[in-house]
């Protein structure tokens, strides 16, 4: 839920004036009550609801984005990413390209970080430390052959 909440932040934060309205539906593993939020722009409201999933219902997530020059992809991807139960793409220690404005090559020293996919140890001067919040190629890819 951590991962799903900072992506979400990442959106509105990001892309909050092109979107025009979003909604949603969650699941979220170990809790009966849906997830339900909605917002408009940078406007976001969300909680666990009254209504509980009934007994064989279909526990699915959903998300809807209504907007300006969005990225649909990248939507459903990093979306998707945010669920927890599967293992991430980069073992510790794994080298990797880190997306800071421009790809830099770093090693992935922590999953699962402060609710971050990866925290990545860029191969500069000072070892900077940034965060991957997500397991999505947007935000950390393995290192291209040309690098």
């Amino acid at each position: 839920m951590m991962m799903l909440q900072k992506w979400i932040s990442r959106v509105i934060a990001d892309d909050g004036a092109s979107l025009y309205r979003y909604k949603g539906v969650i699941s979220v593993r170990g809790m009966d009550n849906k997830f339900i939020f909605q917002g408009v722009g940078m406007i976001f409201n969300g909680g666990f609801a009254e209504a509980k999933w009934k007994k064989g219902e279909k526990r699915e997530s959903r998300f809807v984005f209504i907007g300006k020059n969005l990225d649909h992809e990248f939507y459903r991807a990093g979306f998707l990413a945010c669920q927890e139960d599967k293992p991430l793409r980069f073992p510790v220690g794994t080298l990797v390209e880190a997306n800071i404005g421009k790809w830099t090559k770093g090693k992935v020293i922590q999953q699962w970080d402060e609710g971050n996919a990866y925290r990545i140890e860029l191969q500069d001067k000072k070892r900077t430390n940034v965060w991957a919040p997500i397991d999505v190629d947007a935000y950390v890819r393995p290192v291209s052959v040309e690098a």
